[in-house]
């Protein structure tokens, strides 16, 4: 049987490696794209993994890339837009450029990469659009908000498409995971600095140590990488893929819960 082909981005850390690694071990051929291959000698030495440089951010090239794998390696089966990354911090903190770079990164850049396999996806009548999302897109979070919008946005997104594409076949998914122990609350985390705005320190101090602390009672990245391959391998009608225990128990809760009830109570977990 042929090989299937999957292209993912953002594939340099974390979730995005894993899922390299994952799909590759269940035979897959894998296109993983990132900014900097160089410092992915891993990735590079698995035998039907090739690896890309591009920036989600740049559509030239994202163009560029897309057209080269199809010529490199053929049809691709699955794409999965992974890049992103978190910025945290009061809204007040955030400078214009980072407001830009979290919408850039997060969901203009999905939107690039998949009108780029789009028209591909057509022509051969088949394809699936799998989307990292996360609980950030289904519950929000003090000093998230402008992760919480990208998220939020990829939701919407997704859903939409995923009515606008049945009629070519093409699937569409989104995977949610909770706390992950990657690089996200780590080199990926872009922390909001304060620029003289006064008033915050307090308050943001508790959040940051809440935070810290659940991240360490995280997921691993393999195993969201084994709920994007489950995804892949679902049936078509189903969306929503919740990775991981932590991220079901929450979206359980916040569906059960009135809205003032669950708020309430993550006030008083984090003390604010």
């Amino acid at each position: 049987m042929e090989q299937k082909i999957i292209f993912i981005t953002g594939a340099s850390s974390g979730i995005g490696k894993e899922t390299v690694k994952y799909f590759h071990k269940k035979g897959w051929r894998v296109a993983a794209s990132m900014r900097v291959p160089e410092q992915c000698d891993e990735l590079r030495s698995l035998n039907g993994v090739r690896l890309y440089r591009m920036d989600v951010t740049k559509p030239d090239e994202v163009k560029s890339v897309v057209a080269q794998v199809w010529q490199e390696m053929g049809p691709v089966d699955l794409l999965v837009n992974n890049a992103g990354y978190g910025a945290i911090g009061p809204l007040e903190y955030a400078s214009n450029e980072q407001v830009r770079r979290q919408f850039d990164v997060n969901v203009i850049g999905l939107l690039q990469v998949t009108r780029a396999f789009l028209p591909l996806f057509r022509k051969q009548g088949t394809g699936m659009i799998i989307n990292l999302s996360s609980i950030a897109g289904r519950m929000a979070l003090p000093l998230y908000s402008l992760y919480h919008g990208t998220k939020y946005a990829v939701e919407g997104i997704t859903e939409s498409l995923y009515y606008e594409l049945r009629q070519w076949g093409i699937q569409v998914k989104l995977v949610e995971p909770g706390p992950v122990k990657t690089d996200f609350n780590g080199r990926s985390k872009d922390t909001l600095a304060n620029g003289g705005v006064g008033g915050y320190d307090d308050f943001a101090h508790k959040v940051y140590r809440f935070y810290d602390k659940n991240f360490d009672y995280g997921i691993s990245a393999h195993q969201v990488a084994k709920t994007i391959y489950r995804a892949a391998c679902s049936q078509p009608r189903k969306l929503r893929f919740a990775a991981g225990f932590p991220a079901q128990t929450l979206l359980f809760m916040k569906r059960i819960m009135p809205a003032v009830l669950f708020r309430t109570v993550t006030r008083s977990l984090m003390r604010i």
